[in-house]
């Protein structure tokens, strides 16, 4: 897919597909910037242009999903919301820049997140799963103005419906994103230098490192929500 391999120890690749960084930090780390890391925190400062001050939510908060939290933080964003059943990854948005963390299977998140806003919706709503369930319930917590930024994908057959007087009488906006809206020659080396600084957390993401022989390890604890990022390593 997209020119390049994977889960392989060895790579012969075209030259367009690289690209050139300078760093110490360890592989495994810098491996986060390949798509995940790139594509959440683009999400954040590129796709949407999160504000300072802005109130953002998060709907899905994996290895994609943290990095958005990050890329708001980053922004200056004032509040931010991570939304997901699993208590552990609320527990890691917590520690990266996350202000509030919540449980969809205890209460409808969009009331969730309305309550905590007395009310209001937030600025900026990211869904970074790509259900339709997921994406009706991002879209109900942006307030008027606010803008949706659709992440994760879903089955390529899948489709969303959305309420269309309220979206174009409440002037909300709906974003497709693809890899953070990011150029990676550009940005690759501006995420590097952030998570050299300590802006950009990496150490969290990280869950575990598995030899090329445990990927059928690494699948299943992805599948299962246990870990936010397996990386696979072969030296």
């Amino acid at each position: 897919m997209s020119g390049i391999g994977t889960f392989s120890d060895t790579l012969i690749c075209d030259e367009a597909s690289v690209v050139r960084i300078e760093s110490e930090l360890p592989d495994a780390h810098l491996a986060l910037l390949g798509c995940g890391m790139t594509t959440g925190v683009g999400a954040a400062l590129f796709t949407a242009r999160v504000q300072p001050g802005s109130t953002v939510a998060i709907v899905g908060c994996g290895g994609v999903g943290q990095s958005v939290i990050q890329g708001a933080a980053v922004a200056g964003a004032a509040r931010i919301i991570a939304v997901d059943p699993v208590a552990s990854k609320r527990e890691i948005a917590l520690r990266i820049g996350a202000t509030d963390a919540i449980d969809p299977t205890t209460e409808p998140a969009v009331e969730q997140v309305r309550d905590l806003l007395r009310g209001r919706g937030v600025d900026f709503a990211f869904d970074v799963v790509g259900g339709p369930d997921t994406v009706a319930a991002t879209y109900g917590m942006i307030d008027k103005g606010g803008i949706v930024v659709l992440v994760g994908y879903g089955p390529m057959d899948s489709e969303i419906r959305l309420p269309a007087f309220d979206l174009q009488s409440q002037e909300k906006t709906v974003k497709g994103c693809v890899a953070g809206s990011a150029q990676v020659r550009r940005d690759f080396q501006k995420f590097v230098d952030l998570i050299e600084h300590g802006r950009l957390k990496t150490d969290d993401l990280v869950s575990q490192e598995v030899s090329l022989d445990d990927i059928n390890l690494a699948m299943k604890a992805m599948l299962s929500g246990d870990v936010v990022r397996s990386v696979i390593t072969t030296f």
